[in-house]
């Protein structure tokens, strides 16, 4: 008899609105079908408990291992699109309709901690030309908007599930393929063209991108690499100082300026 395994995370924020609110989008989640944890309830019904003053969530152990790029292949990339068109016609999630993960205001945050310098500097120009060509009147929903390998579950070669929802956010819909352009086609060598096309050919599977949204993946996916190159910088240089990490916003860059360089990568 298999006997399901657990997992315990125990929140050290003490932020018991925050947890209530994830563990209502996992719950939600897991009703429309959409592949992700599974929150376990109480004896009492609650979603989640509280031990030594701190929220603590149980949730159902996922059998499988992190996607890697070294993992990854087309049918994966064109499963996650899948999922990703799936999440996106899964309906509203009313408390993330106010979030701004990923708006432009959040970058003069992050600016405001960096330090004087070439990176500022830099990050500045970018910001100004981004924020001056932000697309309007294109398809928003809800997005998962942080589609890297560490939030993907494959088994056995195929691809299991996402993670991840703390995210989730009102947004363009098409941010979610940017980002999966950025965090999972984009290796060590550049894009990998089949990745990208296999993740965009799964997504219309099940949602037919307009011409519109297509015609600003390529802007998305340069707001992307700017937001984390900022993001690295500040979290392994400023917040988490971490040696062995604090040169990964390099590889952001090295995205954006290439995506600069080469307009029609997508074609």
């Amino acid at each position: 008899m298999n006997e399901q395994s657990y997992v315990l995370t125990i929140f050290e924020s003490n932020n018991s609105e925050h947890v209530a609110d994830l563990t209502s989008i996992l719950k939600q989640l897991e009703e429309r079908g959409i592949k992700s944890s599974r929150v376990v309830a109480t004896a009492d019904g609650r979603l989640y408990s509280t031990f030594n003053d701190k929220p603590i969530l149980l949730k159902e152990f996922i059998a499988g291992e992190e996607l890697s790029h070294a993992t990854m292949t087309p049918t994966i990339a064109s499963d996650i699109g899948r999922e990703l068109a799936r999440l996106h016609g899964a309906g509203n999630f009313e408390s993330r309709r106010h979030t701004k993960h990923y708006r432009l205001d959040v970058f003069k945050e992050i600016a405001a901690e960096l330090p004087d310098g070439e990176f500022r500097d830099w990050f500045l120009i970018e910001y100004e030309r981004l924020s001056r060509k932000f697309p309007s009147n294109i398809p928003l929903g809800f997005v998962h908007s942080d589609v890297f390998p560490n939030n993907v579950i494959i088994e056995d070669g195929q691809f299991k599930c996402l993670l991840d929802f703390e995210y989730l956010s009102y947004f363009p819909l098409v941010f979610d393929l940017a980002c999966g352009i950025v965090g999972l086609a984009w290796q060590d060598d550049g894009l990998n063209i089949s990745l990208s096309r296999s993740l965009i050919a799964g997504y219309e599977t099940e949602r037919q991108l307009e011409l519109k949204e297509r015609d600003t993946l390529d802007y998305f996916c340069q707001y992307i690499a700017l937001f984390f190159a900022g993001w690295r910088y500040r979290q392994f240089n400023i917040i988490f100082p971490n040696p062995e990490r604090a040169q990964d916003y390099f590889a952001m860059i090295d995205i954006l300026e290439t995506l600069k360089n080469e307009p029609s990568y997508l074609d």
